[in-house]
């Protein structure tokens, strides 16, 4: 997705969002043909989300695994077990929907960080910097936004081999995950992204409703952007020390690496096939072949899982990255 559809498609969902903080005695589950919805203050029921459910399940300390079992096998059990916790808890709620659906269900001390004005925030900042918008992905659980400086270029191995710097960008309204800016580097010879999540800066959708907050918000954000591009020649030489760390068995520590972060024989196989592009056997060589490997996962959710292997790797302590490769 391009900038300006993602700007289109948020301003079209704008007027369709609400919200209501609702205490848990005017939250009712109940069927309609046979799929549990909420009823809520007693007016029509509302579809909920796929996403939301497991938010309903946390809340009320009912088991993930049970949750899905009844609202597959016994929906009506689902909706007498959830409506008796609701009626004990005594708790206020803080819903959010779109349209005639529910999309989460919150703490009543969730604050909202909308996408758009998250967005707004980012592009006033990033003018600064000779930036261009990578892609965007939006979900009813988050926005992701790539981003990259041609201000921010450099090499690891040779001159040939370039690197741009650029950001990560991650906003849920819906409780899913925090507001993040992460360094993402973009190896131009393959199209690779690589997200390094140790550098991460977060900030919680938990606290105070006023504007003075949301303010600070959004200061904190530009000036996480600005401090993230301040570290793009210290987040090189990590990538350089990296290139300086041998592998023996590159098959064996690609296993391991695909035992220890649950990947798939899929997976295990088209990062080998990377790995045999790559002009070195060393530590940045394996991220780089996880990296190109990302480009083969069918979903964005995937291809940034493999990205921040990627760069989990690349930080990984030199005794434990030698611990996998049988050293």
């Amino acid at each position: 997705m391009d900038l300006q559809s993602l700007i289109k498609e948020l301003e079209r969902q704008k007027p369709l969002k609400w919200d209501e903080k609702i205490p848990s005695s005017e939250i009712k589950m109940v069927l309609a043909e046979n799929e549990p919805r909420f009823q809520i203050k007693a007016k029509e029921p509302l579809p909920i989300n796929n996403s939301c459910h497991t938010q309903i399940a946390e809340k009320l300390e009912i088991p993930v695994k049970y949750y899905n079992r009844m609202k597959e096998e016994a929906p009506e059990l689902l909706a007498q077990n959830v409506n008796a916790w609701l009626e004990r808890n005594g708790k206020d709620y803080f819903i959010r929907g779109i349209g005639n659906s529910i999309r989460a269900f919150l703490s009543d001390r969730y604050r909202v960080i909308d996408h758009l004005d998250v967005l707004m925030c980012a592009l006033n900042e990033l003018q600064t910097h000779e930036t261009e918008i990578e892609d965007c992905y939006l979900s009813e659980i988050e926005m992701n936004i790539k981003v990259k400086s041609q201000k921010l270029r450099d090499f690891v191995r040779h001159k040939d081999d370039l690197i741009v710097g650029g950001i990560f960008l991650t906003n849920s309204e819906t409780g899913h995950k925090a507001l993040r800016v992460e360094p993402r580097l973009f190896r131009v010879k393959c199209s690779n992204g690589l997200i390094i999540e140790e550098l991460v800066t977060r900030e919680i959708h938990i606290g105070n409703d006023d504007e003075v907050f949301d303010e600070l918000i959004y200061l904190s954000l530009r000036r996480s952007i600005r401090e993230l591009f301040s570290k793009f020649g210290e987040i090189i030489q990590v990538l350089r020390e990296s290139s300086e760390i041998k592998v023996k068995n590159p098959q064996k520590m690609i296993s391991n690496v695909v035992e220890h972060y649950r990947l798939s024989e899929t997976q295990r196989d088209n990062i080998l096939m990377a790995f045999g592009a790559e002009p070195e056997c060393d530590k940045y060589g394996i991220a780089n072949a996880l990296t190109l490997a990302a480009q083969k996962e069918e979903t964005w959710e995937k291809a940034v899982e493999m990205e921040r292997i990627a760069g989990h790797l690349i930080t990984l302590p030199i005794e434990e990255f030698k611990a996998m490769d049988g050293s």
